[in-house]
């Protein structure tokens, strides 16, 4: 495959696979790497790519920046290479400056220890400190890499049954983001109709994990976070919300609340993945049972993460109703594809570079009960 890493330039490469050799070439990284090829992801891997008679010290860095997604795979001895080290450091200046997407994955460590340096990681560092003591920017080059990596949302082995249930979730998600790239002014990628709500007909990614769209009037990327993909105060409790297909949704789940006192609602995004020099609108996509109590007037605030304390958000917070009267900009519409939605708040995402936008919907301090509403998402969609 040959895809575009922006507007201007092609890649020659779908993802770069950075990893210690002796850690994993022989067991994680061969089957990832087999999982992918088996997909017709075009990956560089090291011993795999590097061109005979080349250096690598030349070579890896062009493949780095010539590469659509970077996977990191952090394992103890990952800090022990400090060609590891300087390959992430390149690796985030891409990131930073070329818009490369970086999938890290946790092989058997701790995404805290990653980003603050712990043990083992703590052990190669203070080596490198007195080797490289008069070169000490180097040494805090590859520290910055590895602060920044360990808070990238990512892959933690842990988390998952199994290596291979881990590989094939990491794959699919790739694979996904590549069949849906497009050039946001290609009216093709995006022509199989255009729905009720001013977008084109959503595409799933990563598995059902998110949906996406291109406003018809703006030309701009459009996101639907589902209600399995946000953060539900009780969610998991059977007794305070239902689980459920539902046939007008477009995801396998929607959320039902059944009773709760306590309501709280939040849906994150990366500015990365959004269009630039673009204002964004986050709305909760919504239905209300016949019998639905306790929800006429909520709060609703949306803060870059990075840039806005959690209590500062909830200060800023503004009402809004799910029924009733008030402002208009404050009362819900309802959408031509059946499900109502309401505005949560706004944003400009300028060069996509601000972190995670976190949307979040509450009712915290009249502690009646609330039941009745049904939650398909927060979409985050071009105004």
């Amino acid at each position: 495959m040959s895809h575009t890493f922006s507007s201007s330039k092609i890649c020659k490469y779908d993802a770069f696979l950075s990893f210690r050799g002796e850690d994993t070439r022989r067991s994680f990284v061969s089957h990832l790497y087999n999982a992918l090829v088996q997909r017709e992801i075009d990956v560089f891997k090291d011993d795999e790519r590097l061109e005979t008679g080349k250096s690598i010290s030349d070579e890896l860095p062009k493949a780095i920046e010539e590469s659509r997604f970077a996977i990191v795979i952090f394992s103890e001895s990952y800090a022990s290479s400090k060609w590891c080290l300087d390959e992430l450091a390149h690796i985030i200046k891409c990131r930073n400056e070329l818009n490369q997407i970086v999938i890290p994955i946790f092989y058997n460590v701790n995404p805290s220890d990653v980003s603050h340096q712990n043990p083992p990681f703590a052990n190669w560092f203070s080596k490198y400190e007195e080797k490289y003591k008069d070169d000490i920017e180097k040494v805090q080059r590859w520290r910055d890499a590895l602060a920044v990596s360990g808070k990238i949302s990512g892959y933690h082995l842990q988390n998952f049954k199994d290596e291979a249930d881990c590989i094939k979730k990491v794959a699919d998600r790739i694979m996904s983001l590549l069949r849906m790239e497009f050039d946001e002014d290609d009216d093709e990628v995006y022509s199989v109709g255009k729905s009720a709500t001013g977008v084109n007909s959503p595409i799933l990614l990563d598995g059902g994990k998110l949906s996406i769209s291109l406003d018809k009037k703006t030309r701009k990327k459009c996101f639907m976070v589902p209600a399995r993909g946000l953060d539900i105060e009780w969610g998991n409790n059977p007794e305070h919300w239902e689980w459920l297909s539902h046939p007008d949704s477009r995801f396998a789940e929607v959320a039902k609340l059944k009773c709760v006192y306590w309501l709280d609602i939040q849906g994150k995004i990366e500015t990365r993945i959004l269009s630039k020099r673009t204002k964004y609108v986050a709305y909760l996509v919504f239905k209300l049972e016949d019998k639905f109590h306790g929800l006429e007037t909520v709060n609703a605030v949306v803060r870059f993460v990075d840039s806005m304390s959690v209590k500062e958000a909830e200060k800023r917070a503004s009402v809004v109703h799910f029924s009733g009267r008030g402002p208009r900009a404050t009362l819900p519409f309802r959408r031509g594809d059946g499900w109502m939605e309401l505005k949560m708040g706004d944003f400009y995402n300028d060069a996509g570079e601000d972190g995670d936008v976190d949307a979040r919907l509450m009712e915290t301090r009249r502690l009646d009960e609330k039941a009745g509403l049904i939650v398909q998402g927060v979409e985050f969609r071009p105004e």
